[in-house]
């Protein structure tokens, strides 16, 4: 539970009620001119090129993990013509080993040591681009806008004898939406560096929570942009599949479970700007053959577990529906939860901005179907004020259900504190009282590089059940508290975190429906060690017949307390080792001791990468229970990774779930993937079984996806 809590605060908070910032290093305030350049640097990592003399320059980073001046210095350039960005960078790293394991573009180097050139160029913190490179040239990139945005650019490093390292880029404007004409983005540049686990960044603000906060980066100015370089270039992805075995009409839908269907032989994506920050997104036969991360796990919940969505259509453009802003606690609640939608058959979308807004309307259809959502966000220039509106309609054989919702949102540029309050409601088929079903929240706090702390009321009425929606409980009301503190740390000891909350939630019927306090106290050691102490005490009050009848109560615990160890988190070859105990609740809500002990490693050697891991749940009766007095689940997997060059890998992966005390189906899977990429941005998948199924799918897949048009995912 407390890492619900952690990664929910955090990253809820951050993407929607960043505060402003009380005073800055390089303040956000700031501007920088933007230098076009009339003959652009060669792609040579020397940095010897006559051009970076007269470039936008950065220097002077802080460490955002210790809190003080970077220790290794850092100098950064930036030019652009009519079609690319330029960027380079000089690292000093002598003295301190060079990390760079991942050997596969586009696969993420968050682990290696890298450098990033952050954008943000809507000027309302909603289109935020990253792009990333590892000392051995290896690259990815990041658009909020695209999960799967992946287009070409190119990248090259340099390593220095003493251990220092240079590296270049070139970006291609066309792969980045921006309004034309004489406008400014936003910039920040960051680097890691592993050995030591530290984040540099050129800008920084008292009351930044984290780097990606794109509202604290200064602006840079004077761009000048004509819309025919700027705007993305339509394109489609045109599948092709084949599928043979005994298996070969089993595919996942939304939401983990494994249905059996006619295979798809061929579908399309397609994306079609109107503008240089609007498109039309469209779907026909989408794929739904492969999986690309296994989301199974034994870990007990107390609430309905939530799943990633990897699908395309949905992935592109997914923040511009879900426009509220707000912050959960132990909780999450998310208007339109696309897995919810399985298997479907078409989709039409527009998403983007205009001006400060943020826009984004889809529909998706299949059979007995045929699902609609909206989102339209607006924030001020200063990211101080924000409203935005949100609603779904489910249109399905025999049912109808219709969410509305609106919200609000005002931080203080100087303090950090910031009000927030929405609303939301449901109509339709499945809700026999309005005044039932309704979800009011309204908080308020502050935050700041060390600091957050937020008191929130919620009621979350009992009809309150979107078809469409994902919400950790209804019948829920009362208020929650939350306070996390952040500090860099003495001798051996390199930061520190504590947090601690509560809440205490009543039904209609005036009974403690849900009631929360937890704690979590985190060490990080100069040696790369991490220790983490937590606790949790939930009770859960649950009917045989709840609202309006309120019958056949009974209250379960959900209490834990853990201790988990780390070694070299954050780089390639982590070492994490956790156990945790305390009274539970099993899938039949009987009373049990829980135990979960969990032991996971990776490693990388050269282009061979290898992940193993076990966890268990052992369960024990306790007393008046009608739990087994003994009962235990084990989960064990292992997988290989092997890449030949910058565009192609291979990976097998086997896992075996056994025993039936635990909350995933037993089952041997063996699982084979072969991935590539071609330089016109085809692709190749040859894929047997999928790791996400329970046991090893006799299904052999083929297939090809051809690209057309502009880059992948812009």
């Amino acid at each position: 539970m407390n890492r619900i809590v952690s990664r929910a605060i955090l990253a809820l908070v951050c993407a929607s009620l960043v505060a402003a910032p009380a005073r800055a290093w390089v303040p956000h305030t700031a501007t920088i001119a933007a230098v076009k350049t009339a003959t652009p640097p060669k792609l040579d990592a020397s940095l010897s090129d006559p051009a970076w003399k007269s470039a936008t320059t950065f220097t002077t980073f802080y460490d955002f993990t210790d809190h003080r001046a970077a220790k290794l210095a850092t100098t950064a350039y930036l030019l652009y013509d009519d079609k690319n960005l330029y960027f380079a960078v000089h690292c000093e790293q002598q003295g301190v080993p060079i990390v760079a394991a991942q050997t596969v573009d586009h696969a993420g180097v968050a682990n290696d040591d890298h450098v990033a050139l952050n954008l943000e160029t809507s000027g309302s913190g909603s289109r935020v681009y990253q792009f990333r490179v590892n000392p051995h040239g290896i690259h990815d990139e990041y658009s909020s806008e695209n999960a799967r945005y992946a287009p070409s650019w190119q990248s090259v490093t340099k390593i220095f004898p003493n251990g220092d390292w240079n590296a270049m880029m070139i970006v291609p404007l066309k792969d980045i939406r921006s309004n034309a004409g004489v406008t400014s983005w936003q910039v920040d540049v960051a680097r890691f560096v592993a050995a030591t686990n530290d984040e540099y960044t050129w800008a920084y603000d008292d009351t930044m929570s984290n780097i990606a906060a794109s509202p604290y980066w200064p602006h840079l100015v004077g761009l000048h942009l004509a819309a025919q370089d700027t705007r993305p270039k339509p394109h489609a992805d045109i599948y092709a599949l084949g599928a043979a075995g005994a298996d070969r009409g089993v595919f996942q839908n939304g939401i983990g479970n494994f249905e059996n269907t006619k295979a798809r032989t061929i579908g399309i994506d397609a994306t079609v700007p109107i503008t240089n920050t609007l498109a039309f997104v469209g779907t026909l036969n989408p794929d739904f053959s492969n999986v690309e991360q296994d989301q199974t796990t034994i870990a007990p919940q107390e609430f309905q577990r939530q799943y990633n969505e990897y699908r395309p259509f949905f992935a592109q453009g997914a923040q511009y529906i879900n426009a509220l802003p707000g912050v959960n606690i132990n909780s999450a609640d998310i208007p339109f939860y696309s897995p919810r939608i399985g298997i479907f058959d078409r989709g039409f979308k527009l998403e983007g901005t205009q001006g400060r807004a943020q826009i984004g309307v889809l529909n998706a259809g299949g059979a007995g179907f045929s699902d609609s959502a909206f989102g339209y966000q607006v924030n001020t220039s200063d990211n101080s004020f924000t409203y935005g509106f949100t609603g779904v309609n489910a249109d399905h054989t025999g049912l109808r259900d219709q969410m509305l919702g609106g919200a609000i949102a005002t931080t203080n540029p100087h303090s950090g504190a910031f009000v927030l309050s929405k609303y939301q409601f449901e109509r339709g088929t499945l809700v026999d009282a309005n005044g039932q079903a309704g979800d009011f929240q309204v908080g308020a706090g502050v935050q700041n590089a060390h600091t957050l702390a937020l008191l929130k009321y919620e009621d979350v009425g009992p009809e309150y059940a979107p078809v469409d929606a994902y919400i950790t409980e209804n019948d829920v009301r009362g208020p929650q508290f939350f306070y996390q503190y952040s500090g860099s740390g003495r001798r051996g000891i390199k930061s520190y975190q504590v947090l601690a909350g509560a809440d205490r939630f009543v039904d209609r019927s005036g009974a403690a429906h849900q009631s929360d306090v937890f704690t979590n106290v985190m060490l990080m050691f100069k040696n790369q060690f991490m220790v983490t102490y937590g606790q949790s005490t939930s009770e859960l009050r649950v009917y045989a017949a709840p609202y309006p009848f309120y019958t056949g109560a009974t209250v379960v615990p959900f209490n834990s307390q853990s201790l988990s160890v780390g070694y070299r988190d954050g780089t390639p070859s982590p070492i994490d080792a956790s156990y945790s105990w305390g009274p539970f609740a099993n899938n039949d809500l009987q009373r049990i001791f829980l135990q979960q002990p969990s032991l996971s490693l990776t490693h990388q050697y050269g282009r061979y990468g290898i992940s193993l891991a076990l966890n268990g749940n052992v369960e024990r009766a306790l007393p008046g229970s009608l739990a087994p007095a003994l009962d235990s689940q084990w989960y064990r997997s292992v997988s290989l990774t092997r890449s030949f060059g910058r565009n192609t890998s291979v990976a097998l992966g086997l896992r075996g779930i056994n025993g039936t005390g635990g909350y995933a189906m037993t089952g041997t899977n063996l699982a084979f993937s072969f991935h590539e990429r071609f330089a016109n941005l085809d692709e190749l998948y040859v894929d047997y079984g999928t790791p996400a199924a329970a046991s090893t799918l006799n299904r052999f897949i083929v297939k090809y996806v051809f690209h057309v048009g502009g880059e992948t995912g812009t």
